[in-house]
């Protein structure tokens, strides 16, 4: 398919997601429970179901991660044979093993490992509907972080199951959170940084005095100035997995040429870094100056990924910073929504202004980055049939 085909299949079943979601909110209030599940079903459903009937050359690592997982497990005649093949993480493995005693094609995986992202993330719009509209929250995330998560399919379900372990936290329902991050780190390692992050800014929310904050800010800086050394002592005392390893090594070694590396000016990536600043900024100067508040622990989250990201970017040039602040990175999904509350929205048609402001805005990011750019090499959308 061309860009253009491409970019209307993927509005397409972003309005879908956002009318369904939509409309499962709306028939919750008035007390159309089982009418608001199966509206729901389908707004998980549908973005679940384009990911899993893309060929298997949309998304970087789909060959690579996905394809290579499913063919050991449906070769392996128990698990533990499947796990002696691959070296991904157990929950990626087992997925993959399940998938494969009832399927036999990749799609299949790749349907359940995006179901693994949309309903995560949709729980969490539910659970903070109050706040903020589920509709924009899914549409926050279709935009922002869905065609990603055709690229880098493990870490996108531990962020996933990450911001939903946020939300458990928020309600004191700890078991569930636990459950929520033990699934988180069997796909992804660094679902450790996630929760890091999250206590991190409960931390800072608890510290009211001035000396501790001031504290923490310098111990925030420490770690950024000496985050090489950081990473090598854990490198060395073999703290990190082989290929975080490979990786890091890479990242510090400014003479070493990798993919991630930025030679020179690189436009897209400087474009990309200025949405990023605005995604954050923008939303927190509207709040402050209006007076309205917006989750505590999302501001110092988001803004915790977004410094953490810049200072990889520039220091190391290198986006790879991305692949830990994503778990920040995440919670733009409750940010960005936050931002309409700013406005007086007396009107449908005060509504619909300011709501089309912030869709067209992240619309404008997606169509630049992953169409135009093709940033998780999903621009051009390819059926596996």
């Amino acid at each position: 398919m061309s860009i253009g085909e491409s970019t209307v299949l993927y509005l397409f079943v972003f309005l879908l997601t956002c009318y369904f979601t939509y409309m499962a909110d709306k028939k919750l209030d008035i007390g159309r429970k089982r009418l608001s599940f199966y509206f729901s079903l389908a707004a998980v459903l549908i973005p679940s179901l384009l990911a899993g009937v893309r060929d298997d050359t949309v998304g970087k690592d789909v060959l690579q991660y996905a394809v290579r997982t499913f063919n050991y497990a449906e070769i392996s005649t128990s698990f533990e044979q499947m796990r002696s093949l691959s070296k991904e993480p157990i929950g990626y493995t087992l997925l993959a093993y399940i998938t494969s005693r009832f399927f036999k094609d990749t799609g299949a995986f790749l349907f359940a490992s995006q179901l693994f992202v949309a309903a995560p993330v949709y729980i969490a719009a539910y659970k903070t509907r109050k706040k903020r509209p589920m509709w924009l929250t899914m549409c926050s995330y279709m935009f922002l972080f869905y065609n990603n998560s055709f690229n880098i399919m493990k870490q996108s379900v531990s962020s996933a199951f990450i911001l939903l372990c946020y939300c458990y936290i928020k309600e004191k329902k700890y078991v569930k959170a636990a459950i929520c991050f033990g699934i988180a780190f069997s796909f992804h390692f660094s679902a450790v940084f996630g929760l890091l992050f999250i206590l991190l800014a409960r931390f800072v929310k608890n510290k009211n005095d001035k000396k501790s904050k001031i504290m923490l800010a310098a111990l925030f800086v420490f770690v950024m100035i000496f985050l090489k050394d950081i990473s090598m002592f854990l490198i060395n005392n073999s703290f990190l997995p082989e290929k975080y390893t490979r990786n890091i090594t890479a990242v510090f070694d400014l003479d070493q040429i990798v993919y991630l590396r930025i030679v020179g000016f690189n436009g897209h990536v400087f474009m990309d870094w200025i949405f990023r600043v605005l995604l954050v900024v923008v939303p927190l100067s509207l709040a402050k100056k209006a007076g309205r508040n917006i989750d505590v622990y999302v501001r110092i989250i988001t803004v915790i990924g977004l410094v953490f990201y810049t200072y990889v970017l520039f220091a190391f040039r290198t986006v790879y910073g991305g692949r830990i602040s994503i778990y920040c990175d995440f919670f733009l999904v409750m940010l960005v929504p936050a931002a309409t509350k700013v406005f007086r929205k007396d009107t449908f048609r005060d509504r619909m202004i300011v709501n089309s402001l912030v869709v067209s805005f992240m619309g404008l990011y997606w169509f630049l980055w992953v169409m135009i750019f093709g940033w998780s090499a999903s621009n051009y959308f390819k059926f596996r049939f």
